[in-house]
């Protein structure tokens, strides 16, 4: 599955004129000025593996992984290799 996320990131151009408070250094005369916001969306990609006991019907494993998707589909097939390799890197359960 595939999904939107925001970052937001808040800049200050450090100018502002009264007392205020500071980001590092405590009050002081100056305050922090403007603050532009912006927000950066990016796909999500994620994968989820059950295995089950075809007998019982039981879950044996459930791998999960998940990864920024780029759009060089290379890039994305070999972040989708390792972490289907690290999912079952330590299956069958004991080995």
């Amino acid at each position: 599955m595939t999904h939107d996320q925001q970052t937001l990131n808040t800049f200050y151009d450090g100018f502002g004129g009264g007392w205020g408070w500071r980001r590092f250094g405590g009050g002081g005369f100056g305050g922090l000025g403007d603050a532009t916001t912006t927000t950066d969306t990016y796909q999500m990609g994620t994968v989820v593996v059950d295995l089950f006991d075809t007998k019982t019907k039981q879950l044996l494993s459930r791998g999960i992984t998940s990864d920024t998707l780029s759009n060089n589909s290379s890039k994305n097939i070999e972040n989708l290799n390792k972490g289907v390799e690290k999912m079952f890197r330590k299956f069958p359960p004991g080995s």
